[in-house]
């Protein structure tokens, strides 16, 4: 959670020192101008509760347990409908086969299993998406929007940076790209960010320039389109991690 801004701030013991002081008088001090601290106002949203390294049984478990909460909306706070339910109902069949064909042994399904099982997550980002947006348009319900989709509230002091974002830039077709920097067993490491584009909401994907740091400029993006971004990552000690999911924006 982002730290207050605070002000300059007099309180009742300042003044009583400052009244006390040689040359202060309790005139002077009868009516002080106290700035207050500005407080931000926290935004109450969630998290997944579980990653890409989850295991697998306990990922699917969970995966599941969203995809029957949002389709039975026992609350009634789902609406307007997550557009991908009902892939993600059909992604978490695929991750279930692919997890029993690995246990039969068939040929490639380890392959398989860790497509299916990235491919999931993806849709799974892109239903935390769905959940925040609505609990930040309705606070008051937003807990019980969260725990009722089966995810978790961002507690105090555990807000993370998040792993991908999308800005528009101050130019004509220009989107800034940040991501999270690699962390390896808790500490900061070199990596290559790769990035791409596309304006048919993943169909096909169009390369943008590599970077070495965990940000980059898109420019000549079409003004107007709806364009989603994905990233990923590279390092020696990290490896190569799946794409992230995808963000939409429209550039201007």
């Amino acid at each position: 959670m982002k730290k207050p801004i605070f002000k300059f701030v007099l309180t009742k013991k300042d003044i009583k020192s400052l009244r006390n002081k040689k040359g202060s008088t309790a005139a002077s001090w009868r009516n002080p101008i106290v700035l207050l601290a500005v407080i931000r106002r926290r935004i109450i949203k969630g998290k997944l509760g579980f990653t890409i390294d989850t295991a697998d049984k306990i990922f699917l478990f969970k995966s599941k347990a969203i995809f029957d909460a949002i389709t039975l909306n026992t609350g009634g706070f789902y609406s307007p409908a997550f557009s991908s339910l009902t892939v993600l109902g059909t992604q978490n069949d695929d991750f279930e086969q692919a997890i029993s064909n690995m246990a039969l042994g068939v040929l490639g399904a380890e392959g398989a299993k860790i497509t299916a099982k990235n491919t999931l997550k993806d849709t799974l980002d892109e239903a935390l998406i769905y959940i925040n947006r609505l609990a930040r348009a309705n606070q008051s319900a937003a807990i019980e929007m969260i725990t009722g989709a089966c995810m978790e509230v961002v507690r105090n002091g555990s807000y993370d940076k998040p792993g991908f974002a999308v800005k528009l830039g101050n130019g004509t077709g220009e989107i800034k790209l940040i991501a999270k920097s690699v962390k390896v067993d808790g500490k900061y490491v070199k990596a290559t960010y790769f990035w791409q584009y596309s304006i048919d909401d993943g169909k096909t994907w169009e390369d943008l320039e590599q970077t070495l740091v965990a940000k980059a400029l898109a420019t000549g993006m079409l003004a107007g389109v709806p364009t989603v971004f994905r990233t990923r990552s590279k390092s020696t000690k990290g490896g190569l991690t799946p794409w992230s999911g995808k963000i939409e924006i429209t550039p201007r």
